[in-house]
């Protein structure tokens, strides 16, 4: 790849992290939410009851930052920690009734944009635009991780 090119496809990700990470700090998608908590409780959503370690895992971020953000939902009553019932050792997360709510809100509000934003896309180019986006996210991991 030309040097060009490259630096071309910069400045488009960075408009791309600033209005989607950036920009959500202060709009509906995050439902006042910092993006990590957003994150958190969707996958908690998507994952049920876990563990801080095997969330973190499939978050792809640091135990202890995920616990530090853990701790923030639970002061928001959004996640509830418990023992394991299996190893006491262990802690089990999960979304509380208040959390599901705003799980399920979140949820509705991003998927909606999604659809905004595909809606300005030909309908043609939906499933490239994926096909794509996914091969290059997973260039991505596979460089960093």
């Amino acid at each position: 790849m030309r040097l060009e090119s490259i630096q071309k496809f910069r400045a488009t990700l960075r408009k791309f992290e600033r209005d989607v990470a950036i920009g959500q700090k202060r709009d509906e998608r995050t439902g006042g939410l910092s993006v990590v908590q957003t994150h958190t409780i969707i996958n908690l959503g998507e994952l049920g009851e876990t563990t801080i370690g095997q969330m973190a895992n499939h978050m792809g971020v640091d135990k202890s930052t995920l616990s530090r953000t853990v701790d923030g939902l639970v002061n928001k009553e959004l996640v509830s920690r418990e023992p394991d019932p299996s190893d006491r050792r262990y802690l089990q997360i999960k979304l509380t009734k208040q959390g599901r709510e705003v799980c399920d809100r979140l949820n509705r509000v991003n998927n909606d944009y999604i659809k905004k934003v595909f809606s300005r896309i030909p309908e043609s180019e939906h499933e490239n635009v994926m096909k794509y986006f996914n091969l290059f996210v997973s260039a991505l991991r596979e460089t960093t991780g």
